[in-house]
């Protein structure tokens, strides 16, 4: 005679059982597509998810992605719902929806096009190829982001480059002191940049962060900022971001200081606060962590964004605050310059204040999370505002919000 506690065992283990048995059906019946063809562009590579439900496509270019021909083929017993044929055309320029039948389930598909640029893997739902900018090498392209942002309007831009050796070459441009001109200026005496990015900060005609060029430095990283402390104009000494290109041919982001002719970087930044006691110099042993820093190129400016793939909050520390212009949470014009593990630099840059109605900006928390969403790993903030302004092949992406190109002092370049 079985006891009740056994019997309840026994149901529980025959419950089980039927459970297992029946996720293995499922799971045997995933397969309701077991191809795609692209019938009217040439396609690099395809991808079926039948546990995703997702099909993604990828294109060494966005050319007609409003008008692409696709084939699909079906699993045994499965059968086209949405479209009704196997084969139809689609607007791959956003997401699209297909339904499949099989078994009496009817399951729903996403299909996604990927631009590959140079290998470089973007979603054509958010960001559109650019042409219209005179011919471009094979390591870089130009694309613009096609979406907006709550209550407002975006147009950025991000220009992509492969930097592995044989393929573009990054450079600091400008100088110390005398070195102010327009991006165009810059552009035409610089022997013409594929692709120019405004740099750090300046002021007078001086600039302000670290600019070092072919292992020279040529500004250094010694930033002092005057802020009120018991009633006083006080100085503090933070440390800021900087990014720059590493001897193996990655990039990295920063927080820098020089001291005693030797600069260093920092795993975390002083933690300085404006109306709060100035803590001491950065120096080899101060913050904590400090190592010597030996980049072929670099740029200063900041805050930083990304670190090591982590959106950084750290702009109080780097004392931009309000007090600095560059209003970290309000929207403004933003350039950016970050990194991707796969070998390629990105110059990003957004218009604002605007210039295009209903189009004021991005703080700085948006920018980093666009740049994230590409993958990228390291990135710093560099100077906005008027400053903004991404030139490729020498045409202007955006409008500047002075009206015209402000004169600088530096910028970033890519060969």
């Amino acid at each position: 005679m079985m006891h009740g506690k056994n019997k309840t065992w026994l149901l529980f283990l025959l419950l089980l059982f039927s459970c297992a048995t029946h996720g293995n059906e499922e799971s045997g019946d995933l397969n309701y597509i077991t191809g795609v063809k692209v019938l009217s562009h040439p396609v690099d590579e395809v991808k079926i998810d039948n546990f995703r439900r997702t099909i993604e496509l990828f294109f060494e270019h966005a050319d007609d992605l409003d008008n692409m021909e696709l084939e699909f083929i079906l699993a045994n017993d499965a059968r086209m719902v949405q479209p009704q044929s196997t084969r139809a055309l689609f607007d791959l320029t956003g997401k699209q929806l297909i339904q499949v039948e099989k078994n009496n389930q009817i399951v729903s598909y996403s299909i996604v096009s990927i631009i590959r640029s140079s290998s470089f893997p973007l979603s054509a739902e958010e960001w559109e190829q650019q042409k219209g900018y005179g011919d471009m090498p094979d390591y870089l392209a130009l694309f613009k982001y096609r979406k907006d942002l709550p209550e407002k309007q975006v147009n950025a831009y991000v220009a992509v480059a492969d930097i592995k050796p044989g393929k573009g070459s990054f450079k600091v441009l400008g100088e110390k002191t005398g070195s102010s001109a327009t991006p165009a200026q810059f552009y035409s005496q610089q022997s013409q940049p594929r692709a120019l990015l405004n740099g750090g900060y300046f002021w007078s005609g001086n600039s302000l962060g670290l600019i070092i060029r072919d292992g020279v430095t040529i500004v250094h990283a010694q930033p002092v900022v005057n802020r009120s402390y018991n009633g006083v104009q006080t100085p503090y000494h933070p440390t800021q971001g900087a990014f720059g290109s590493e001897h193996d041919g990655t990039f990295t982001a920063r927080w820098v200081y020089e001291s005693n002719r030797s600069l260093y970087s920092y795993p975390a930044p002083a933690p300085n606060v404006a109306g709060e006691m100035p803590l001491p110099v950065p120096s080899s042993s101060f913050p904590e962590g400090a190592a010597a820093w030996e980049p072929n190129h670099a740029i200063g400016a900041g805050p930083l964004l990304i670190k090591d793939g982590k959106y950084q909050n750290q702009w109080l520390h780097e004392l931009f605050d309000a007090s600095s212009g560059v209003g970290p949470t309000a929207s403004h014009p933003r350039s950016a310059i970050a990194y991707h593990p796969g070998g390629f630099l990105l110059f990003f840059v957004c218009e604002g204040r605007n210039k295009t109605p209903n189009t004021p900006g991005m703080t700085l928390r948006e920018v980093a999370d666009i740049l994230l969403a590409t993958g990228c790993t390291q990135a710093i903030n560099l100077d906005g505002g008027g400053s903004s302004c991404l030139l490729v092949n020498g045409k202007e992406t955006i409008l500047p919000s002075d009206g015209k190109q402000r004169a600088i002092t530096n910028m970033v370049a890519i060969y």
